[in-house]
């Protein structure tokens, strides 16, 4: 059965290519028709997704005739490959790797466009009524907080990879930690507590409490400061004057070792760990 697949894939690829719409000048990227692919192969779906999948990764891959440099594309090729994309994935809903693809390598060609970013999640977003895999909702997640800067949205779509299976554990620790640079710290503690009530692995156990410690101090400093600024219509100087104005007892330790701070442009406290270890030993 496997010889008699690969032996049908070359003239079902070849019959696929001949389907191509005249190129352009000398464009190497040629857009794909659903329905004469169906029409041509109707029983045959899920293996012209995967040719047509293998010819985009051959396409997009290295150029061995010009020593290995990387192709470059323009913006309308790309929107050309993702079209493609589309087809495969139609064509095979089921199919995982044209949605590993599109999320793991196209957003880091295209970072900078927001709007073929959202086309990337959707087609991520529509993936995930048929393949339930933890990366897809991490892809659309990654792509919003990362390049998007849209850390809420991010924070959502990576707690729903976080709560799948195979999901790497590190997640429940980056989701509040979203939150909170989003300035939603009661939703981080919320999210944190919750994740340690559930928690079962000791590591990650202690990893959240100490996470939860530093999320319940810079929601309590940042309340203090927005008190702060009601009262006396300005952002304070530093903490110390939430000390002697009597907003606070005093300034907590950050238990990654960094110190809390003032943040003067977006007027929040914030701390230098980043909530991350601070290596002492290089201070």
């Amino acid at each position: 059965m496997a010889l008699f697949l690969i032996a049908l894939s070359y003239p079902v690829m070849e019959k696929a290519t001949s389907l191509k719409p005249k190129a352009e000048g000398n464009s190497e990227v040629y857009p794909y028709s659903y329905e004469r692919l169906i029409l041509t192969f109707p029983t045959l779906k899920p293996l012209i997704s995967d040719l047509l999948y293998m010819q985009t990764c051959y396409l997009t891959g290295n150029d061995v005739f010009n020593r290995w440099k990387e192709r470059k594309f323009s913006r309308k090729e790309w929107k050309t490959i993702l079209h493609n994309v589309k087809v495969m994935t139609r064509l095979d809903p089921y199919y995982f790797d044209p949605y590993y693809f599109v999320g793991s390598y196209v957003p880091w060609k295209v970072k900078d466009d927001r709007e073929f970013l959202e086309e990337i999640n959707n087609v991520l977003k529509s993936g995930m009524n048929y393949v339930e895999d933890w990366r897809l909702p991490f892809f659309i997640g990654f792509n919003y907080f990362y390049f998007m800067d849209d850390k809420v949205k991010g924070a959502r779509y990576l707690k729903k990879a976080a709560d799948m299976e195979g999901a790497p554990y590190y997640l429940k620790l980056l989701v509040p930690r979203l939150y909170a640079q989003s300035g939603k710290y009661q939703l981080a503690v919320i999210e944190t507590a919750q994740e340690l009530k559930r928690a079962k692995n000791e590591v990650l156990k202690k990893q959240l409490e100490k996470r939860l410690k530093a999320l319940i101090a810079l929601r309590d400093l940042n309340f203090a400061l927005e008190r702060y600024r009601k009262v006396y219509g300005r952002c304070p100087a530093s903490l110390r004057e939430l000390v002697e104005r009597g907003f606070i007892s005093e300034i907590p330790q950050d238990p990654y070792g960094g110190e809390f701070f003032v943040d003067k442009k977006s007027c929040t406290v914030w701390t230098t760990s980043n909530l991350r270890p601070v290596n002492t030993s290089s201070r």
